[in-house]
């Protein structure tokens, strides 16, 4: 058995008998042990809330607007003045990009919604009947998911908020007005409404069959606003936009119109720019909470240092040099810091998982996107932030070193 080890399960021991007559020493450990528990538990549960959050937007974001988009160069997505054909010669083969999920097709136009006394701006989405639906279908708070095969369909997929506030609801009958070289009018039964969260988009979006878009844009019926292309892990959202630009760049033929790859990042960049705070303060807690819980580990362990300075002084009388019996209390810090992280640990998983599972905590949609505090388990991060805090807390408790260096046998041998 290693000697540091033995001595310091030595020490450790002797100090649980003392303590039934003087306490100090094991109230020293048990806040440092309590101390570094709460630290860890607070940085595994932002790190499992802001990995939740993250998750969230990002499955929201591309399944409402698409991962990625072919789009023509300086447009947007929602683009309703210069359409392509659908017809593209590489269109089958970023199918094939190891990631890409489905490519689908859209086509969007401007419009007002009116009442009888107010009128309200929209974007009218025009889908087709091979358009998936599952992200709709899962924030379907009334009615039910249009159906654009056969006949052009006038059914609409309206946002729940927009609804509200015109007054309308499943079943009712609405009268949009297109300006253009001349105003156009249609008239669509809502069928369905969805509330999707995302900022105000999604409070302004209709969903339509792609054919009446088409008519009231004047385009043909190859001709779109942009592609959609889903991927099956939005987080690879940069990484797989390089590769499919690659794609479009290297097959795209003299037929095929000019192209230009944009993400769900730029259409939604203040989201991202959020989460991109969030990722700070996930860094501020973690170094805070890892500075506050090595302090008091040293307040912790310069207590059982004083309780055992006469240990100190024995040790180095029979030769061990200061830096051996620094790792002596080190081990018996280890011994505190190791317990602590793993019931903290243990602790913030079994909170995390209440939260998950029964979603304790809710939140208003408006202003975070979801209806509860999203949790995500990522056990790469939390193993990783177990490993920091368990060297920066260390790292720390070096500095009582000084201590045990200044400590004298002669003197500490006479006190005792």
């Amino acid at each position: 058995m290693n000697v540091f080890r033995f001595i310091g399960r030595k020490i450790r021991s002797g100090a649980g008998q003392e303590s039934r007559n003087d306490r100090m020493g094991s109230v020293s450990s048990t806040i440092g042990l309590v101390s570094v528990a709460l630290s860890i538990m607070v940085i595994i549960i932002a790190i499992c809330v802001v990995m939740g959050f993250r998750r969230e937007i990002r499955s929201k974001t591309s399944a409402f607007m698409g991962s990625l988009a072919l789009v023509v160069p300086g447009q947007t997505p929602m683009n309703d003045r210069y359409p392509f054909t659908d017809s593209i010669s590489f269109l089958g083969k970023l199918d094939s990009v190891p990631g890409v999920d489905y490519c689908q097709r859209v086509a969007y136009c401007s419009g007002m919604l009116k009442t009888s006394d107010n009128i309200f701006g929209a974007h009218f989405k025009g889908v087709d009947s091979l358009y998936n639906f599952s992200f709709f279908r899962e924030n379907l708070t009334d009615g039910e998911l249009p159906s654009f095969s056969g006949r052009i369909s006038s059914s609409i997929l309206l946002a729940e908020r927009l609804a509200r506030q015109m007054g309308f609801g499943v079943g009712d009958e609405v009268t949009a007005y297109f300006i253009g070289d001349e105003v156009k009018v249609r008239k669509f039964k809502i069928c369905g409404l969805f509330d999707a969260q995302l900022e105000n988009l999604d409070n302004s979006m209709v969903i339509c069959d792609i054919r009446q878009v088409q008519r009231i844009n004047g385009w043909d019926s190859d001709e779109v606003s942009s592609i959609e292309i889903m991927l099956k892990n939005s987080a690879d959202i940069e990484q797989k936009r390089n590769q499919i630009y690659d794609v479009v760049y290297e097959e795209s033929s003299d037929d095929d119109p000019a192209l230009f790859v944009t993400s769900v990042k730029q259409l939604f960049p203040n989201l991202y720019d959020w989460l991109n705070l969030l990722d700070f303060n996930v860094v501020a807690i973690l170094l805070l909470m890892i500075v506050v819980a090595g302090f008091n580990m040293i307040s912790a362990l310069l207590i059982i240092l004083f309780r055992n300075i006469s240990s100190i002084g024995l040790l180095k009388a029979m030769g061990m040099t200061s830096s051996g019996v620094g790792k002596v209390f080190r081990y018996i810090a280890l011994n505190i810091v190791g317990k602590g992280l793993l019931i903290g640990t243990a602790a913030a998983l079994v909170l995390c998982a209440v939260q998950k599972y029964f979603k304790v905590i809710s939140l208003d949609p408006e202003n975070y996107f979801v209806k509860y505090v999203p949790i995500e388990f990522d056990f790469g991060y939390i193993l990783l932030a177990n490993v920091l805090a368990l060297v920066l807390i260390m790292l720390i408790l070096s500095l009582t070193s000084r201590f045990i260096a200044n400590v004298s046998p002669d003197k500490t041998m006479r006190a005792a």
